[in-house]
């Protein structure tokens, strides 16, 4: 009802040709652009973002969205033991066992990545058919794969077997320790101080902004460097997470995530693409696909260089 009524005062002002009244209409949140359009980037989420019912009312009634979620089923059943991606993330939301069930079900690292990756191309899909696609594209640890398919550089059902691989390595690691991961708003500088100050492994695992970072490394460590920020009056919490992401203490998933990605039809990227591991463009030419496939071996133990 919203937008109908911003809909018709727009095109009243247009059939008027009323240039004073768009001043009015701005404070309305009706906008009209002028000139060539802007260039659009798509940025893709990660892990922590997920939900149980993350885009059940689309799902209702947009065909594009609920033909994607059935695609990721048909891919991920046997990858899940027969179950269907789908009956893990859509529950009845009145039923709160289920709701929490649900939410447990996507913590699990080999359930959370595909699924996230559904939602990413879902929305993508459905944006396209409106018309609205990205110039560039990027994604923030595991919405990368999100940003690679738009790009075009893997089919999303063979993304969603990367991710499951990715995930299941991480999620099967058997590690004396599987490590820490910590939320941090603090200036840069003051990290680099107490992690500098801090007894073992202990690493800024995601660069967000100059000031939030995410600390991963070994457990005591993280929460010694925790426990240091908050006595200084930073923000500092740990983060419910199966293992420390970015880090030295998932390495082992890289290589078999590599052999995995060797049997996928990668390709370069048809648009820009930012890489995590440094901030730079994807590459392209003739020898982008094993360069791709180093990167995202790469980047499961290396920081997310999100301010790069």
């Amino acid at each position: 009802e919203d937008l109908r009524t911003k809909a018709t005062a727009a095109l009243r002002a247009l059939e008027r040709d009323e240039q004073a009244a768009w001043k009015a209409l701005r404070a309305r949140g009706i906008f009209r652009g002028s000139g060539p359009p802007a260039k659009v980037a798509f940025l893709y989420t990660g892990q922590g973002s997920q939900y149980p019912n993350m885009l059940a009312e689309l799902r209702e009634i947009e065909p594009i969205v609920a033909a994607t979620f059935a695609e990721a089923d048909e891919v991920m059943r046997p990858l899940l033991d027969g179950r269907a991606l789908s009956d893990i993330i859509f529950v009845d939301p009145g039923d709160e066992a289920a709701v929490t069930a649900a939410a447990g079900e996507l913590m699990k690292t080999e359930i959370t990545q595909p699924a996230v990756l559904t939602v990413d191309l879902a929305i993508t899909r459905l944006l396209a058919a409106y018309g609205i696609t990205p110039d560039l594209v990027m994604g923030h640890s595991l919405g990368e794969y999100g940003a690679l398919v738009a790009a075009g550089v893997l089919p999303f059902g063979e993304a969603l077997e990367a991710v499951s691989a990715r995930g299941h390595e991480m999620a099967s690691l058997d590690v004396p320790d599987p490590g820490r991961m910590a939320a941090v708003g603090a200036p840069r500088e003051v990290v680099d101080r107490i992690v500098a100050e801090t007894d073992g492994y202990v690493v800024m695992a995601n660069v967000n902004s100059s000031r939030q970072v995410v600390l991963g490394g070994a457990s005591a460590p993280v929460e010694d460097a925790v426990g240091r920020l908050q006595a200084e009056g930073h923000q500092a919490m740990l983060l419910p997470v199966s293992h420390a992401f970015h880090t030295e203490i998932v390495a082992p998933a890289a290589e078999p995530l590599r052999a995995t990605l060797r049997r996928l039809h990668l390709a370069a990227p048809r648009i820009p693409v930012v890489a995590n591991v440094d901030g730079a463009l994807y590459p392209t030419g003739p020898d982008a696909v094993e360069r791709i496939v180093d990167l995202l071996g790469r980047q499961v133990a290396s920081p997310v260089q999100f301010v790069d």
